[in-house]
């Protein structure tokens, strides 16, 4: 099993290679192709650029099967709307499943859902979130239910009385990895307290899976930590990067309303529009987002799809000029780029100095 992360956001470019009996697949984290490579046969090139993955700019997780490769796209903002409960239900995802043939067969419209992994039944998405009540046991052991995608297209629903975390295939054998029970409260003698969790390994059926699962009715093994690479959505995934003769397929373009593209602009736009202002101190005085700032200005240059916002300022690591950074409001397929937390980025790279030296600049505008 292997899971990995990946904003489509950050101009990233490159591979990520899946091997699947005896051949490799190469999965593009930036684009809509893959490569199929087999000794047996030349390498075959599969695209899907008019996959509707809405139009936000979205974040793509591969993960590898017997059957193939799984790849999930979800909006880049998704964590954003689910911090606001009102905007939770507008998260919808889209999957397709690329066998070792060339085959690719599409799942849409899935509402609210993250991939915990994949076995032979296939992937397993889950629709839930696990910020219950660490203290009540009761929420911890409540069943939840899975949405599992086969290679031939088909769904299925089950469901497990326990908090899901993890689905993955070790030899012969499917497994689930779920929270064993509420955790264990840890009080310290200066009234905090921290918790102590444990899973428990599950064995599921292999063949056809029931409606329910029940974790203390299957073969399980409890669990203290869990020691299964590519497990975490954090896991750093092996890039390799883009080569000369590389296949290079653009996304069809989007059709984004006018509304949506002056809202995006005017969002980003208000990220960095109190740069000289950011911080109240408990005095009630305001002051920069970093030490030094001043003089700021944010400018829009360019149409649709290539709409930047400029942030330029005065800055003592430039003295002779002026800093800069752009940011692209849209993909090149006309997709919302989502920008979060952008301006503190822009304060943390400040603060470190982990800046371009001043020869690099030009018409005295150092771009950072």
């Amino acid at each position: 099993m292997e899971c990995d992360t990946f904003a489509m956001g950050d101009e990233s470019a490159g591979w990520q290679d899946v091997v699947v009996a005896d051949s490799l697949i190469r999965v593009s984290i930036s684009e809509p192709v893959a490569v199929i490579r087999n000794l047996k046969h030349p390498d075959r090139v599969i695209t899907w650029a008019d996959l509707p993955v809405g139009l936000i700019n979205p974040h793509m997780r591969v993960a590898a099967a017997s059957t193939g490769v799984w790849v999930l796209y979800t909006p880049a903002t998704a964590d954003e709307m689910r911090e606001d409960e009102g905007t939770a239900s507008q998260v919808i995802s889209t999957a397709i499943h690329i066998s070792q043939a060339g085959d690719v067969t599409w799942f849409m419209d899935l509402m609210n859902v993250h991939l915990i992994g994949t076995t032979r039944h296939g992937a397993w998405l889950w629709s839930g979130r696990s910020d219950v009540n660490v203290d009540d046991q009761a929420q911890w052991l409540k069943a939840r239910e899975l949405l599992l995608l086969d290679a031939g297209g088909r769904t299925h629903r089950t469901s497990i009385d326990r908090i899901p975390l993890l689905a993955f295939e070790a030899g012969s054998s499917p497994y689930l990895v779920v929270y064993a029970s509420a955790p264990e409260a840890l009080h310290d003698r200066y009234g905090g307290t921290g918790y102590t969790y444990r899973y428990q390994q599950i064995e599921v059926p292999t063949g056809g899976l029931p409606a329910v699962l029940r974790a203390n009715e299957l073969p399980s093994t409890p669990i203290e930590e869990i020691d299964i690479p590519g497990w975490s959505e954090g896991d750093a995934p092996q890039i390799n990067p883009v080569v000369a003769g590389d296949p290079h397929v653009s996304w069809d373009r989007v059709n984004l309303p006018e509304e949506q593209k002056k809202a995006a602009v005017e969002a980003l736009c208000a990220e960095f529009d109190r740069l000289e202002s950011y911080w109240r101190t408990p005095g009630g005085e305001m002051v920069p987002l970093t030490d030094g700032v001043a003089d700021a200005r944010v400018d829009v240059v360019g149409d649709w799809p290539q709409t930047q916002v400029e942030v330029s300022f005065i800055h003592p690591h430039y003295r002779q000029g002026r800093l800069r950074r752009t940011y692209r409001v849209f993909d090149d397929a006309g997709r919302i780029k989502s920008w979060q937390y952008a301006s503190i980025h822009l304060m943390e790279d400040l603060d470190t100095g982990v800046l371009p030296p001043h020869k690099v600049a030009l018409n005295t505008i150092l771009d950072i």
